[in-house]
């Protein structure tokens, strides 16, 4: 079965998104005991309309105490994002982000899906087996999975404190190893 993320974004767009995370422990899940001090990580944004937007979405995100730095590129629809994960977690950048009064106004919003690198998702079943063990998590609303990619895509709700950590971790216990790029 193959799962898509956004039918509009190309397969670069997606090998763009992929989590670029400081080394932690994927053993452990509090936020405050395992969550390394430094994350960079990629946030696909959807809802961007034009190069504007991009300013928009980054003087929100640099707004939020513990976030050290922000970029938000128009062509990949990407934000790179380095936190310290032990003052806000992923899923209060991403609803940071989803809270961001859209420039065009009206319904319009922005949303940022976390991507996590998870080599094993090529290998039948373990796109499913990813996807299952991410969903139980309370706070994920949504979870893609890109085999071609060996990526993972994760749209939180609006509230919680999920780390990323705590997504390794689940994975892990999955049977399956979150990597994270250098």
């Amino acid at each position: 079965m193959r799962l898509r993320f956004f039918d509009t974004f190309s397969g670069a767009a997606f090998f763009c998104l992929l989590t670029s995370l400081s080394a932690a422990d994927p053993t452990q899940s509090s936020k405050d005991a395992a969550a390394p001090e430094t994350v960079k990580a990629t946030f696909l944004i959807t809802g961007l309309h034009c190069p504007p937007c991009t300013a928009t979405v980054e003087k929100a995100v640099k707004s939020i105490k513990g976030v050290k730095s922000v970029k938000v590129d128009w062509a990949t629809k990407n934000a790179k994002v380095e936190y310290d994960e032990k003052e806000i977690v992923a899923q209060q950048i991403a609803s940071r982000i989803a809270s961001t009064s859209h420039m065009m106004g009206g319904n319009m919003q922005y949303s940022g899906w976390l991507s996590l690198k998870v080599p094993d998702v090529t290998v039948e079943g373990n796109a499913e087996k990813a996807k299952s063990a991410l969903t139980k998590i309370k706070g994920i609303s949504k979870v893609a999975v890109y085999p071609q990619q060996k990526a993972v895509g994760v749209e939180f709700t609006a509230k919680g404190d999920i780390t990323s950590t705590q997504l390794i971790e689940a994975l892990k216990e999955a049977g399956l190893e979150a990597s994270v790029l250098p």
